[in-house]
């Protein structure tokens, strides 16, 4: 599915194909083919080789080599024998199992054919014949499956059974019909209106997902008042800001496929495509779906690949847009339009350092005009010395506070008592760093590096994962720092705490920390800086 839609996709945009074209005339080395997270080593505060994310590093470079192989048909053809020759041994009985040996199972197929169907109707091609006679002998097994089902609940409820509504897999049927434009068997037909009418009558117990599916069903079967609805529902749960477009708060567990956040968003822009009227919030879904690109490593190629068509194909051509973006620093003017002058070909993405005597008093103004329709984005960053007790907190979408408190026994309880610049600790004290870590989206590869003062030994001097504050980490203890490695931050609010002894007299500084995205650098935090008294 991902291998032919992806390849699709790729040969109908040609800018797209071009693209990747002149990055395969380039040394491999350079930044076109690099990762994110190898990317702007020079703005992060830990380097990648410090990190526990050098494989993940490697392993998206390697994909973004391997994209020039969807241009290459024999590979296409191959991968797609291999695949269907794997799927027509797992098929019995119209069902699909999930291993050789074992049963069907009604999810897997359902699955499966939900596939099918979307690769049909998105490239607008006949699927193969042989995935045609797979296709049709699986929907028979599901309406055999969906009238059995109709006829146990016609018996429980005529024996005074409880009306339970319409369950997640028939849902799923109905979409898998809507979908591939599957004709109902006449035995099916009862069963199949009483299931629509059940739709509609659990419109205030659907998830955001569920309520998309549905307003494809009701749209598919000629009923577009109550898809309208459906639509109008899903908008009410909606939040739109103009940094992150259009988006569902609601939708973050990361474990159910039925919440998931990418599926869910790119089936709310086909239900709101499908039902009309709604130009400016699917431009606004499409929105949030870069911005979750930009600070997130996708892990799933079937949810990559209908995000990539739904940002594609679906209400305005983003690539129509040649991003024509001017910024004015001073009497410098840099410029994204023109191919020769951008740092990455085809991407309109420039990067400018200033250093030293380049730096102009006029610099203090910095102009940016978009000139042209669609998105752009970028980031500035200021790199100076300063003394180290003069630094104050600063943050955005991430945000970190740092503050130390010192162990005292209290009735024979131990408490935290904060530290000022007028505590004066002394050499076997014990002290307790506070870091409060706030997201204001979900980020993938996030850093902070907590500096501490040089009279300061940590308790635990042990590197390796832990479990801090709700968040699972890769903790490394270094020399003057304790860095926190975390895979992916949820939106909310943390806090973790590591302790330390005091060692040594005198007057130190106690460093600041740092949040940063690994990913997308230009997303830092810092907290203020403290003074350390030790008697």
């Amino acid at each position: 599915y991902a291998n032919s839609l992806a390849s699709y996709i790729m040969k109908s945009q040609p800018r797209i194909k071009a693209v990747f074209d002149s990055w395969k005339l380039q040394n491999k080395t350079k930044e076109t083919l690099w990762s994110n997270l190898q990317k702007n080593q020079e703005l992060k505060n830990i380097l990648l080789q410090e990190s526990p994310w050098v494989m993940e590093a490697k392993t998206e470079a390697e994909q973004k080599e391997r994209l020039g192989m969807l241009f290459d048909l024999n590979t296409i053809n191959g991968n797609n024998s291999a695949a269907v020759s794997k799927l027509q041994a797992l098929q019995k009985d119209g069902s699909w199992s999930w291993y050789a040996g074992m049963g069907g199972s009604r999810y897997v197929t359902q699955f499966v054919l939900e596939s099918f169907a979307k690769l049909s109707q998105l490239t607008g091609e006949a699927l193969p014949d042989n995935v045609q006679r797979m296709q049709k002998s699986a929907f028979a097994y599901l309406h055999a499956e969906v009238l059995n089902e109709y006829k146990s609940t016609m018996k429980r409820l005529k024996e005074g059974g409880k009306d339970t509504g319409i369950n997640d897999m028939t849902l799923d049927y109905l979409y898998l019909c809507a979908l591939a434009s599957e004709p109902v068997p006449a035995a099916n037909k009862q069963a199949y209106a009483y299931y629509l009418k059940k739709v509609q009558e659990s419109i205030a117990r659907q998830t955001i997902r569920q309520k998309a599916m549905s307003a494809v069903i009701l749209k598919k079967a000629n009923n577009v008042a109550a898809a309208e609805g459906f639509v109008k529902s899903i908008k009410e749960y909606a939040v739109t800001t103009d940094e992150m477009g259009m988006y569902f708060p609601s939708v973050s567990n990361a474990y159910a496929w039925s919440n998931l956040a990418i599926p869910t968003q790119t089936l709310v822009i086909e239900a709101m495509g499908l039902t009309g009227k709604n130009a400016a919030d699917i431009e606004n879904l499409k929105l949030w779906l870069l911005k979750q690109k930009q600070t997130q490593a996708w892990s799933s190629p079937v949810a990559t690949v209908d995000a990539v068509y739904a940002l594609l194909n679906k209400g305005t051509n983003l690539l129509e847009s040649q991003g024509d973006v001017r910024i004015t620093l001073g009497n410098e003017i840099l410029e994204t339009y023109a191919p020769a002058k951008t740092t990455v070909p085809g991407l309109g993405y420039i990067q400018k350092t200033f250093a030293g005597k380049e730096i102009k008093p006029n610099m203090n103004t910095l102009t940016v005009e978009k000139r042209d329709a669609g998105i752009a984005w970028g980031a500035v960053f200021a790199q100076y010395l300063e003394n180290i007790d003069k630094v104050k907190s600063d943050g955005g979408i991430l945000k970190v506070e740092k503050k130390l408190y010192k162990e005292e026994m209290v009735n024979g309880r131990a408490g935290l008592v904060p530290i000022t610049e007028n505590t004066l600790l002394q050499v076997g004290d014990k002290v307790v760093a506070r870091l409060t870590v706030s997201a204001d989206a979900d980020m993938d590869f996030v850093q902070l590096k907590d500096e501490r003062a040089a009279c300061f030994e940590p308790q635990n001097m042990l590197s390796g994962y832990r479990w801090e504050g709700g968040l699972g980490c890769y903790v490394s203890v270094r020399d003057a720092s304790t860095d926190f490695f975390f895979d992916t931050l949820r939106k909310g609010t943390y806090i973790l705490t590591h302790s330390f002894y005091v060692t040594r007299a005198g007057e130190y500084a106690g460093g600041i920390a740092t949040l940063q995205s690994a990913y997308a650098p230009e997303f830092v935090a810092h907290s203020a800086s403290v003074k350390v008294k030790v008697k």
